[in-house]
């Protein structure tokens, strides 16, 4: 009776839909519904009448933050609008994921990140379907100015004043136009800067007005604004001239020199100071032309910057130096990487770095020296870049080695380098030039999967290498799994399921394209696949156990006896192993993987019996599905 009803109600629901009830949704299945779950019969409008646009973040950090923009297609009653088309725009920045259609509840996302440019500033996105858009305005932000110059200058003297640019992750921005502009007038070397590799730019500053004066550093939407006290003092370093190199154990002598309205200040006590070696006094006193001299010397190479200031009145002044070696005792030569690819004809893809660290007696980097390179030995036929080149202030001479056609063994290629001038003074360095393929490995893990309900399906991974150890890519590898020998029997529980030990439940039989039975000598005939004289051990007219097990891999989709796996760049390749449960545990087979290289080690092979997944042989309940050899229970000389 209750059917009955169910059958009328529907019926009379399909009358009024066919009649045009409803509102004007003839030819609407009755029971039909939008996208977003209401009827849209009667819902005013099927097309966007609004659009919510909101970010999971609205303020972005310029060093390459990730929001989402998630926008919401409404209709005309505030109701989700499903597969509405949308487009995502942007005023700045990058989107990517976008979204083109609406989910069914009218959702569409798009993934915002800054992009390259990493000014601060603010980026609109907008959302459109139809006639209708939406926006959310975002603020880019995070790139800061740094100064580290000085900040009191001497009347009538030249410095240079450094800024420096990071983004919201404290990366270096380089390339980035900086404005720079005094209040006073003091004069600049120039009005707009452009940021190098580490994010930093300077600008030489004369000082020819005195008072306070304000920089102004401008750019990436960042401002940076120093106060720098201009003295009417005259306060300037005499000797040595700026960025002289002075020799490591060398005494220099410091001076500099004091005036006010261009008279010398005697008496006047000045204060040292500097970031690396050792001054003889933290403090002189002027004479009468208003002159003070203190001297300075260091036992390490580096860099330095003298600072004076006069004690009492805000003048100061700073002198760039740098401490040198210059008798080189010792020569270290690296080269980097050890081992590269021989190069085909007209390539020079292959080079190794060959850098020369030349260093004095106590280790100090010496810089200025020149250093030759020469192969002693290059069967590989390869070049060097150049034949000398000078060391810098780390005391590095730096070239390229161009690997030739052919390869070496390892440490075949040996390079020399030598100071010139100081023949003692010399280093050697090996490298090998062969990524051929010379060695190759089998492996696996202990997971068992299933292809489906009635396949085993065991991943093995194959690990192709050159004489150095470095992955090998694109080396072809033929796959073949072969068996071995086969099992006759059954399983028991003991637990889990293992061999039957009882005298005449379980026989262990060679494979008869093998050569017959275990311990038969392998004739030349075997693994051909052809049942030849002899072979057939159990007389049943047939090779068994036959090949029972497939191997497929990325290339040979399909599964196959044999297969061909090209190494990744990881020199790395995946091959698959299927076969039906009852095989397990019956079959043992010698897994093969082979490569044309210029090694010896040209293959290499894997023999185990095929398993399966433990929990398949823990119940006793649910014995596996090899509980009886699909070969049999008989001996070997017996047909199943």
């Amino acid at each position: 009776m209750k059917s009955l009803k169910w059958v009328l109600a529907a019926m009379a629901v399909s009358l009024v839909a066919a009649c045009g009830g409803g509102g004007g949704c003839s030819g609407t299945p009755p029971f039909g519904a939008s996208a977003s779950g209401a009827s849209s019969c009667g819902s005013g409008s099927s097309s966007a009448s609004s659009i919510d646009v909101v970010a999971s973040s609205v303020q972005v950090g310029t060093g390459g933050d990730t929001i989402t923009i998630t926008a919401t297609v409404k209709d005309a009653s505030n109701v989700g609008l499903g597969s509405a088309p949308v487009s995502f725009a942007a005023s700045s920045g990058n989107l990517t994921g976008v979204t083109a259609t609406t989910t069914a509840a009218g959702v569409a996302t798009a993934t915002f990140t800054s992009g390259a440019n990493r000014s601060n500033r603010q980026a609109t996105v907008t959302v459109t379907s139809g006639s209708v858009s939406g926006q959310v305005i975002l603020d880019i932000s995070g790139t800061v100015l740094s100064y580290s110059g000085v900040t009191t200058v001497p009347i009538n003297s030249t410095t240079s004043l450094p800024v420096k640019v990071v983004d919201s992750k404290g990366a270096a921005v380089s390339n980035l136009p900086i404005t720079v502009a005094s209040t006073l007038g003091n004069g600049l070397s120039a009005t707009t800067l452009t940021t190098d590799s580490l994010g930093t730019a300077s600008v030489t500053y004369t000082a020819t007005t005195a008072g306070t004066d304000t920089l102004t550093f401008s750019g990436g939407g960042a401002t940076k604004t120093p106060t720098l006290q201009i003295s009417a003092a005259d306060f300037t370093f005499l000797t040595p001239a700026a960025t002289t190199q002075i020799p490591v154990t060398t005494l220099q002598i410091v001076t500099v020199q004091y005036l006010s309205n261009n008279v010398p200040q005697a008496g006047a006590t000045i204060n040292f100071a500097a970031t690396a070696g050792v001054l003889s006094s933290p403090t002189a006193v002027t004479n009468a032309a208003g002159q003070a001299s203190v001297a300075i010397s260091s036992k390490s190479a580096s860099p330095a910057v003298i600072q004076a200031s006069v004690s009492g009145v805000a003048v100061q002044s700073t002198l760039p130096i740098t401490f040198v070696a210059l008798v080189p005792a010792k020569l270290v030569l690296q080269v980097s990487p050890t081992a590269i690819g021989p190069n085909t004809a007209g390539s020079t893809s292959q080079q190794s770095q060959i850098v020369a660290t030349v260093t004095d007696a106590n280790g100090n980097p010496v810089s200025g020296a020149t250093v030759t390179f020469n192969r002693l030995a290059d069967p590989s036929g390869g070049q060097l870049s150049q034949a000398s080149t000078a060391t810098d202030l780390n005391g590095q001479a730096t070239i390229q080695y161009v690997a030739g056609a052919l390869t070496t063994a390892s440490n075949g290629v040996r390079i020399q380098a030598t100071v010139l001038g100081a023949p003692s003074v010399s280093g050697t360095a090996q490298l090998t030039v062969n990524q051929s393929a010379l060695f190759i490995a089998l492996g696996t893990g202990n997971v068992i999967t299933n292809l489906d309900p009635q396949t085993y399906k065991k991943d093995w991974v194959v690990y192709v290498t050159d004489s150095n150890g470095v992955a090998v890519p694109n080396i072809s590898l033929t796959i073949k799994v072969l068996p071995i020998d086969y099992r006759k029997g059954n399983l028991v529980y003991a637990p889990p399921w293992v061999y039957d030990p009882a005298p005449g439940h379980f026989f262990l039989c060679q494979n008869e394209d093998n050569g017959g039975p275990v311990g038969a000598n392998v004739p030349a005939n075997a693994y051909n696949g052809v049942l030849d004289p002899g072979e057939d051990f159990n007389g049943d007219g047939r090779l068994q156990p036959g090949n029972v097990i497939a191997v497929t891999t990325a290339q040979t989709p399909t599964a196959s006896s044999s297969g061909i796996a090209k190494t990744g760049s990881d020199g790395r390749a995946t091959i698959t192993l299927l076969y039906a449960e009852s095989y397990v545990p019956w079959v043992k087979v010698k897994l093969t993987a082979q490569a044309i290289v210029s090694g010896t080690e040209s293959s290499t092979e894997a023999n185990f019996v095929v398993v399966g997944d433990a929990n398949d042989f823990s119940s006793l309940t649910n014995p596996p599905a090899g509980q009886i050899s699909p070969f049999g229970q008989n001996d070997c000389a017996t047909p199943n």
